[in-house]
């Protein structure tokens, strides 16, 4: 092999694959562009037709947020909680059920407060 030819298979050649390998790996990073892009315009799309629902008289659901989620879980009151075990199977699991048919209720108290919330914000 000649000099020249060794010189090419050293610098030349990593730099030819450094080259057309970083072009074809940015074709990825520019895909994110352009699928952000269309999901932008349906987003844009989604809020025409909320809007062209809602003059028509027909109820939509409300986007949730994230903000909105992270609100609602702060209101929680996480301080006052009882530790009740799961009870085994030859035990009396009286206090598991008594204790689980009372978050079911402060479950449903907690739905139908909010529920009547979102439908009064919706009234105004």
């Amino acid at each position: 092999m000649s000099n020249s030819n060794l010189k090419f298979i050293k610098v030349g050649l990593p730099f030819l694959t450094i080259v057309f390998g970083s072009a074809f790996g940015l074709h990825y990073f520019q895909q994110v562009r352009y699928d952000f892009a269309r999901v932008k315009k349906e987003a844009a799309n989604i809020d025409k037709i909320h809007q062209s629902l809602s003059d028509l008289g027909v109820k939509t659901k409300k986007n949730v947020t994230v903000e909105e989620v992270y609100q609602e879980v702060s209101e929680l009151e996480t301080d006052n909680w009882d530790n009740i075990r799961g009870p085994r199977e030859f035990e009396d699991n009286s206090e598991y059920e008594t204790a689980k048919k009372r978050q079911q209720e402060e479950a449903r108290a907690r739905r139908k407060a909010l529920r009547e919330k979102l439908k009064q914000g919706d009234e105004q």
